[in-house]
């Protein structure tokens, strides 16, 4: 035959169309996301904060946490110190002075049984008072609005929140390669998004997460899998969905999202990739076979792109393969950006969608074969 060989032929094919109505499918959940316009209730919240060595970019976190407009006499924060040697604790000390609704809490050693940033959380949760536990890490910017909005998401049948924590594109972090982070970064929180609006959320952040105490404790914290370093946000969060009955919301609203630090350079971008690959396999299955079809999609597309390098018998089918890739992609991140990101960070798919391709092959295999890294 002139074409690619038969099989391999049908296989990609194949797995686009799984692509494709996965894509089509996330896509549709945009629409279902929907503002509440009933009165924003006002639960006790608890904010929690680990930092370890966080001296400079706590004090920004500080000020915006001192600038919620959320009622005073219904928030707490919680600052817990995890074993930091830089004067975070000092810090945090000197914050909580005067403020009655401030606590600090210090970690001096971390040898139990979970993860050294879920025992930390996990510690601040036991010494929460609110009934709404809000999550954030140390290198975040929230607006002025940010508790207020998050509330306003939950109704009796909420067990969570989650929002968008997108990444910074302002100096120092205004240059191309953080631009393409940033773009990354806008797909996964579409994702999020979109899952959630179809009733079956998929993934979130732990730098703007939130949860009922009573569910934490319910489910006895993190759990089994509270030795995992990673997931601190998306395997507790996927608990919640099997184990409750209880509904995740996104709260689809720019006054929700909270702008987080990316990683500094390449080395340090690999790192926390690596992190948060490694935790994979602690999916639940059904998640596991949907991540596993993406995968094969991805791995078959990357082969055939570079057989054709080769074998220009391959170049038609791959030229239409990408060609739906694109279109579909372009389409579900366009319409996640209308909801979630105002910054045109589109512009930046042609160079990121090779580079995309390479991505989502390789690191789940380092995930797994390369030890991940905390601070």
């Amino acid at each position: 035959m002139n074409g690619p060989p038969f099989f391999g032929w049908i296989a990609l094919l194949l797995l686009l169309l799984y692509y494709a109505v996965l894509l089509i499918h996330f896509t549709r959940g945009f629409g279902r996301l929907r503002r509440p316009e009933r009165p924003i209730p006002q639960p006790t919240v608890s904010v929690i904060v680990p930092a370890r060595n966080e001296i400079r970019c706590l004090p920004r976190l500080l000020r915006c946490l001192e600038r919620q407009d959320y009622p005073g006499r219904l928030t707490q924060i919680i600052l817990v110190d995890d074993r930091s040697t830089d004067g975070t604790h000092r810090l945090m000390t000197r914050f909580a002075a005067g403020r009655r609704n401030v606590r600090v809490l210090r970690i001096r050693r971390s040898d139990g049984p979970i993860s050294p940033k879920k025992a930390a959380l996990t510690r601040g949760i036991a010494s929460a008072s609110g009934r709404i536990i809000i999550t954030t890490d140390a290198d975040t910017l929230p607006g002025p609005s940010w508790i207020r909005e998050i509330v306003r998401w939950y109704d009796r049948s909420t067990a969570a929140v989650i929002g968008y924590a997108p990444y910074r594109t302002d100096p120092p972090y205004d240059g191309f390669f953080h631009r393409l982070l940033a773009l990354e970064y806008l797909a996964m929180g579409a994702v999020a998004a979109s899952t959630a609006g179809m009733g079956s959320p998929s993934t979130c952040n732990g730098a703007n997460f939130s949860f009922r105490r009573d569910v934490f404790r319910k489910l006895d914290g993190y759990g089994r899998t509270g030795r995992w370093l990673s997931g601190d946000d998306d395997l507790f969060m996927q608990r919640i969905v099997q184990e409750t009955g209880m509904s995740v919301r996104f709260a689809a609203d720019a006054a929700a999202a909270v702008y987080t630090d990316p990683p500094a350079g390449f080395h340090d971008f690999v790192r926390q990739r690596i992190r948060f690959s490694s935790k994979h396999l602690a999916y639940p299955a059904g998640m596991i076979a949907v991540l596993s079809g993406v995968w094969l999609f991805h791995a078959f597309l990357l082969a055939a792109t570079l057989a054709a390098a080769f074998d220009p018998r391959w170049v038609p089918c791959l030229t239409a393969v990408w060609s739906v890739k694109v279109i579909l992609e372009v389409r579900f991140i366009r319409a996640g950006s209308a909801i979630l990101d105002p910054r045109k960070l589109l512009r930046y798919y042609p160079v990121m969608m090779p580079l995309h391709l390479l991505y989502v092959v390789l690191f789940p295999i380092l995930g797994q074969v390369l030890k991940p890294k905390w601070k």
